[in-house]
């Protein structure tokens, strides 16, 4: 075992002490994170098991889902969940600012949300330009403007290495579009993610606390963020 899977060894078990009682795993796909024996755990995923292994046939294992739902929209009441864990999530989500909105309104005061986002200068989303703050708010209050192909064609362009307004840029929009393709509609680094739980809590109401935030490292390209929702009901 090398240094880096000690390290994130010990992370986890940091973050498994942190969790109880009953909460959600969104999009765990084929690798659950590990919590204690007395943990109650429903996975959320937007497609059912047959679909799944449809889409994601070079699996060979997958967690078949407990609640079939939007990561950003799922059935539980509000402040009933004690965590929730979204790892690589948050990024392939058209609107992140009203997703960590609807998470923090499930979870119980003390709750957990615990969050891996990819640093984008060590993904293949390097060389896409970073997801300005002032871009998702504007997308947040005016969501009529949001232009999903904008998006896919960045991806494409930036990813697929397709050239800027090419046949082939277009084609293969159109391609995954069509398909349904989960994109990273949104690509950050460490300090992007800081400024946008900055904002939840500043400008968005969200009351809760970083207790965790790692940046990304040479072992680890994601940032691990965990914020716990404050005790007081507000």
């Amino acid at each position: 075992m090398g240094k880096g899977a000690i390290l994130r060894w010990l992370e986890n078990k940091s973050i498994a002490r942190r969790l109880h009682g009953r909460g959600v795993e969104i999009g765990a796909l084929w690798r659950t994170f590990p919590v204690g024996p007395a943990v109650t755990v429903w996975h959320i995923d937007r497609y059912d098991l047959p679909a799944l292994r449809r889409e994601y046939p070079e699996l060979h294992t997958i967690v078949p889902p407990h609640v079939v739902a939007d990561a950003a929209r799922f059935p539980f009441p509000p402040q009933s969940l004690d965590f929730i864990i979204a790892s690589h999530v948050l990024e392939h989500l058209p609107f992140p600012l009203a997703a960590l909105d609807h998470w923090y309104s499930a979870l119980r005061p003390g709750g957990l949300l615990v969050l891996r986002i990819p640093d984008k200068r060590y993904t293949f989303d390097r060389q896409r330009p970073r997801t300005p703050l002032q871009h998702l708010i504007h997308e947040h209050v005016h969501p009529e403007t949001f232009d999903q192909r904008a998006h896919f064609e960045d991806w494409v362009r930036h990813v697929g290495g397709r050239p800027p307004a090419s046949p082939e840029l277009q084609l293969e929009t159109q391609q995954l579009m069509d398909a349904g393709y989960s994109i990273h509609y949104h690509v950050w680094t460490d300090r992007d993610l800081r400024e946008i739980v900055a904002h939840t809590r500043e400008a968005m109401g969200m009351h809760w606390t970083p207790v965790l935030f790692l940046k990304a490292h040479f072992y680890r390209k994601e940032c691990l963020v965990a914020l716990r929702r404050d005790r007081r009901n507000y």
